[in-house]
């Protein structure tokens, strides 16, 4: 975290080159909560490049020192720092701490519980606050969670808002597609099922499949849709199995 408050200055000037590609890579990696990328998103529909990157790191720096950290980490992938040369040379000169991980939840977990009190706090449901699990606690006095945060998320209605598909919500499917291309390339993740309701030939299915990463797979598959009906059928699936994502792009 000093790291990057004592060179918020410079990393600013960085990043407000291009915040839009610097939005996409920090959601890839997990770095920003898809509410937190609405906001930075909205940010830089109404106001300057610097201050949707102004806003990037103060949320960064918000989620504590292994974020940070991970950020940091993030910042030396080429495909990241080739915004400007100036951020490349300095990221290389930066000395990075090793973080300590704890599975896919390791942004959201909760501070080391107090003295005296050990146990598991696992967030199920795709959820960080619902449906809490407590594994090998030894707590011998019962717990009792308060679970109706006036400030919790409403969770997506799958099954309302999944109907939109077919009453046609979108009205140009290909237009679509083609507007968010990039978008859907470095967010789609449910891939494999959403090749199965396509039902593409065989080969096309197979050189999507061939692909090493979600991203390459979903850059592909964007290449086959050359009709109208393929692309409602692609829509209609991305409305199935990426509903939050989907909502995200329709709101």
């Amino acid at each position: 975290m000093d790291i990057i408050v004592k060179n918020k200055l410079k990393l600013i000037k960085w990043l407000k080159v291009d915040p839009t590609i610097i939005l996409q890579h920090v959601q890839t990696h997990g770095l920003i909560t898809i509410s937190e990328y609405g906001k930075l998103k909205s940010i830089s529909k109404n106001a300057s490049e610097e201050n949707v990157a102004i806003e990037l790191l103060d949320i960064i720096c918000e989620k504590g020192e292994n974020v940070c950290q991970d950020f940091l980490k993030m910042l030396e992938d080429d495909d990241v720092n080739e915004i400007s040369p100036e951020l490349r040379v300095w990221i290389k000169t930066v000395e990075l701490k090793e973080t300590e991980k704890a599975g896919p939840s390791n942004h959201l977990q909760n501070p080391k519980p107090p003295s005296g009190v050990s146990a598991s706090l696992i967030a199920s449901d795709g959820s960080t606050v619902f449906a809490p699990i407590i594994m090998n606690s030894n707590i011998s006095e019962s717990i009792n969670i308060n679970m109706n945060s006036p400030n919790a998320v409403k969770k997506f209605d799958q099954t309302k808002d999944c109907e939109r598909g077919k009453s046609k919500v979108v009205t140009d499917c290909k237009e679509f597609l083609k507007k968010n291309h990039g978008f859907l390339v470095q967010s789609v993740k449910h891939i494999e099922v959403i090749l199965d309701d396509l039902k593409l030939h065989p080969e096309s299915a197979a050189n999507v499949r061939s692909k090493g990463t979600d991203q390459a797979k979903m850059r592909e598959l964007l290449g086959y849709i050359n009709s109208k009906a393929i692309a409602e059928r692609l829509v209609d699936a991305l409305l199935e199995h990426e509903c939050d994502l989907m909502d995200e792009l329709l709101s």
